[in-house]
């Protein structure tokens, strides 16, 4: 898919790749032969191009602190959307990304400046994660991780209009903030970063899916470049806040009507947050140590929406057990979610998803419990 735009005296070819193809490295190198641009634009930021060119992104990583930082979300994402994406590469018997660093490769190889244009991965992926509900998180995370059945989709077929125009209103329909945050946003940002630059002529070399909206942005006069947070009421953060204030008032209005509720109320709550907590880190086949710390910790950070208890029993497993030098140099090469249980690094980021998701199923049962029995008394 090639397009050849005008913007202010510019040329522009914008080719839309399929990144798991053959057929999109030779098609991008052979357009950068012909076109012999002032300038060549590529679809990445400094961190995934470090990772596509030497793969040290998981082998450099510190875990402890990478997940005291917060980044537990963002690195389990990271995960499993290049398992997900090397699957269909190694399938095609070519690297993903490969395109995109042809790209360099071509422009290094004939003189030509190169631009990295895409917005940071990380501040993608936190937004992303950001912009969903969680009914939308729990759909996401269902659809990745179930396996996929039925006919097989041709690579290749993803670079024609039509198969990708309905991938795209999919997209829409199910997540449209995901729309919103991985296409719109970064075509957005891309066409900023691109027409910063001095040139008469250019080629830029995006996903398939960019195509149609990075033109779109080029050919604007004018591009709002504002990512902030939704000027919507965070409904989100107010559901999580509200849910731990009504669980501390709910405790407290069970002593006021007795002690004897008020004591099952509490026991309620530690033990249904504790056990599936705890049930979490076992599933993920962490350290016996994390299962205690998993046990200890969740009725407490249940009440405290800026500290998951996943984090904190991820923290502990990395602490405890860190990840070898190995585990680290093969996490990047794993192309089945099962191969996760059999990598240390794999478990930790189980540890810190199945805690967290039996920390939540724990707050919510027990929670419910105390509005039904206790406060509304039924």
């Amino acid at each position: 898919m090639r397009q050849v735009i005008q913007v202010d005296g510019k040329e522009i070819t914008v080719i839309g790749t399929a990144h798991v193809s053959e057929e999109s490295r030779e098609e991008v190198k052979t357009v950068v032969e012909e076109v012999r641009p002032d300038n060549v634009f590529v679809e990445l930021d400094e961190s995934r191009y470090d990772s596509l060119r030497n793969e040290s992104g998981w082998k450099d990583l510190d875990v402890t602190d990478a997940i005291r930082q917060g980044k537990g979300k963002l690195l389990l994402l990271n995960l499993v959307m290049s398992i997900y994406q090397r699957k269909i590469g190694l399938e095609q018997d070519i690297k993903p990304g490969s395109e995109l660093l042809q790209a360099i490769d071509s422009a290094e190889e004939h003189g030509i400046e190169y631009n990295l244009v895409d917005q940071d991965i990380n501040t993608t992926l936190s937004r992303a994660i950001d912009s969903l509900t969680l009914l939308d998180k729990i759909k996401l995370v269902a659809s990745m991780l179930m396996p996929s059945e039925g006919e097989e989709i041709g690579v290749e077929d993803l670079k024609q209009e039509d198969m990708l125009t309905s991938i795209i209103k999919e997209l829409e329909d199910e997540f449209p903030e995901l729309k919103r945050v991985f296409l719109d946003e970064r075509n957005t940002y891309m066409a900023e970063k691109i027409l910063e630059n001095d040139f008469d002529s250019a080629v830029v070399v995006v996903g398939a899916a960019h195509v149609q909206g990075l033109v779109e942005e080029l050919k604007k006069e004018e591009r709002k470049l504002n990512f902030e947070t939704s000027k919507s009421f965070p409904w989100m953060k107010a559901l999580n806040y509200g849910f731990t204030a009504f669980v501390i008032l709910g405790l407290g209005y069970g002593f006021y009507s007795g002690v004897n509720e008020g004591l099952t109320n509490l026991g309620v709550w530690v033990v249904a947050n504790s056990v599936l907590a705890m049930i979490g880190s076992m599933i993920a086949r962490a350290n016996p140590v994390t299962w205690i710390v998993s046990f200890i910790a969740s009725p407490f950070t249940s009440l405290n929406p800026l500290l998951p208890a996943g984090m904190v029993s991820a923290y502990t497993e990395a602490k405890i057990s860190p990840p070898s030098v190995e585990d680290l140099e093969e996490i990047t090469k794993i192309e089945n979610y099962r191969e996760l249980w059999d990598n240390q690094m794999g478990r930790i980021l189980l540890t810190f998803f199945l805690v967290n998701l039996g920390s939540g199923a724990g707050a919510i049962i027990s929670g419910l419990y105390i509005l039904v029995f206790s406060v509304l008394g039924l």
